[in-house]
């Protein structure tokens, strides 16, 4: 079973009333916030239910993992449930973590609850052996980053926890500042509840007290050409520049998208569904019928003119700075 780190409190509510927790549980995702909030509660009902016995190994691809199947087996001399968590920060056991991992899974033992924490694996990771045996064994809290869509439901949330609410347009003003940047954006609303009093919070109120504590990623950047929204596109570009992004990958990720979305237009426009090589998303078919052949043509000249100015190449009628050129680029293709 898989669900979101927002339903956790859901199922562990339906654990209560039956008794029992699971015997595996898995946090992952690329969310550390989340996965920490998940392990925080999962271990507080895990409490509640009588498993007082708790022990915590952080393992590694070097560790002895014979350890893992031993602290399960020995549970306190007073007490007949544990609670272990299994952390794994790099997401990669190696060769003896992962025949120990599947092994473990096989084999529940009687009053023991295992918590693992790791992030998730690369694609060619969630193929391995060891993370299907892992993530089918158990359930699955998916601790991914929230998407800019629901950033503003999560806020408010949040903050509705504290008795105070905000506005449609001052929750997306909130979410432009803390965007990417989830940790912050719980400190924020928290720094808002000793602020103010409970009740109602203004645009004005909320761009006075929250910094911009965002932190933008190139597939954000990608995102927002693809879905429409110049404005946000304009916002990461400055981000990353402000971020100190590595301006070549940045060019590489789009003018690779680029050319996926000419490939995927001609497709298209020849009645067919399915390009070779090419990972369809929605967005990605969504912005393939709204931008003509001759708008990618455009861009990708730019992005070849911004490659030369990268390069300290004089180009005619360019700028000099390739930031300026880059988010003129990504406002000429997300309009």
């Amino acid at each position: 079973m898989s669900f979101p780190a927002g339903q956790l409190s859901q199922e562990l509510a339906r654990a209560k009333r039956s008794g029992r927790l699971a015997p595996f549980w898995l946090a992952t995702g690329s969310e550390p916030l989340l996965m920490i909030e998940s392990g925080d509660v999962l271990r507080a009902c895990a409490r509640e239910m009588g498993y007082a016995d708790r022990q915590v190994l952080e393992m590694s691809a070097n560790s002895d993992w014979s350890q893992l199947l031993d602290s399960a087996a020995s549970i306190g001399m007073f007490e007949d449930l544990k609670f272990l968590e299994v952390r794994i920060p790099t997401g990669k056991p190696g060769v003896r973590g992962a025949k120990a991992l599947a092994e473990y899974v096989e084999q529940p033992i009687e009053g023991v609850v295992t918590l693992f924490t790791m992030p998730r694996p690369d694609w060619q990771g969630v193929k391995a052996s060891w993370w299907q045996a892992l993530s089918k064994a158990s359930t699955v809290i998916d601790c991914d980053a929230i998407e800019r869509r629901d950033l503003p439901g999560w806020l408010s949330a949040r903050m509705a926890a504290n008795k105070q609410s905000a506005d449609e347009e001052a929750l997306e003003t909130f979410a432009d500042l803390v965007e990417g940047n989830l940790l912050a954006a719980k400190q924020e609303v928290a720094k808002l509840s000793l602020l103010y009093p409970e009740g109602k919070l203004t645009r004005s109120q909320i761009e006075s007290s929250v910094g911009n504590c965002s932190r933008y990623t190139t597939e954000a950047l990608v995102e927002s050409i693809l879905t429409g929204q110049p404005e946000r596109a304009a916002r990461i570009v400055d981000g990353l520049e402000a971020q100190g992004e590595v301006f070549p990958i940045l060019m590489m990720v789009l003018t690779t998208q680029l050319r996926n979305l000419v490939k995927l237009r001609t497709a298209q426009e020849q009645g067919q569904s399915f390009v070779k090589g090419v990972f369809a998303t929605p967005a990605l078919k969504a912005a393939a019928r709204r931008l003509t052949l001759k708008k990618l043509a455009n861009a990708l000249s730019v992005c070849a003119d911004i490659d030369r100015i990268t390069k300290g190449l004089e180009v005619e009628n360019r700028d000099s700075d390739p930031w300026i050129e880059l988010k003129s680029v990504c406002l000429f293709l997300a309009r």
